[in-house]
């Protein structure tokens, strides 16, 4: 319908055109022929009317149905089956190496026999008797003392104490001092070679006598 009412509106311009053409043709022809030297004769306007024709709508036109197209139907679908990749075996693995042996322990040798005492300390060539103190000589003391000493394998004694007393306090004094500065024959083990006697100390007994002092 719009392209058919476009169609008529053009061909509406175009008669109006041709009219105001025909028109001015003439005018043109009167002038060559001499009617138009005195008298001009202005040609009438030619009014342009645009005619617009309406568009009829058919209010009656039912639309065509459908046209229902039967389409064919879709290709099966192919359905894959289903594939199972089994993962490869693992390799196996190799046990580690089992740990070296370790060495073969060497037994400890047995220990040394035990060294008994076969002999005790005893004054001997290298003893001397200490010095009588003389205030105890002017005064007749005597007596005899007890200590306990420590013999080593020299012989020499050390750590000197007092276990019982002589009842005179010089002598008591001189056999503590005097005894470090003396020796006795040390203490004989069963190996036959000298050993110390300090575990337990070694207990000895000095006897100052006056008789033998005044000799």
């Amino acid at each position: 319908m719009y392209y058919q009412t476009k169609r008529n509106n053009t061909q509406t311009r175009l008669v109006g055109l041709a009219t105001v053409g025909a028109v001015v043709a003439g005018c043109g022809i009167a002038v060559l022929n001499g009617f138009g030297t005195f008298i001009f004769v202005k040609p009438p306007e030619a009014e342009v009317v645009m005619i617009e024709e309406q568009e009829v709508v058919d209010e009656d036109e039912i639309p065509p149905p459908p046209i229902d197209v039967e389409l064919p139907p879709p290709p099966p679908m192919a359905v894959l089956p289903e594939f199972v990749i089994a993962a490869p075996p693992a390799a196996p693995v190799a046990p580690p190496p089992p740990p070296p042996a370790p060495p073969p322990v060497k037994a400890a040798p047995p220990p040394p026999p035990a060294i008994t005492l076969t002999s005790r300390p005893k004054p001997g060539r290298r003893f001397e008797k200490p010095e009588y103190p003389a205030a105890a000589l002017r005064a007749g003391e005597q007596g005899e003392v007890v200590v306990s000493v420590c013999v080593g394998v020299d012989g020499r004694m050390s750590d000197v104490k007092l276990v019982k007393s002589s009842g005179s306090e010089r002598l008591d004094e001189a056999t503590i001092k005097g005894l470090p500065r003396t020796r006795l024959d040390p203490a004989i083990g069963s190996d036959g070679k000298p050993i110390a006697m300090c575990n337990p100390p070694y207990q000895f007994t000095l006897v100052w006598n006056l008789e033998e002092a005044k000799r």
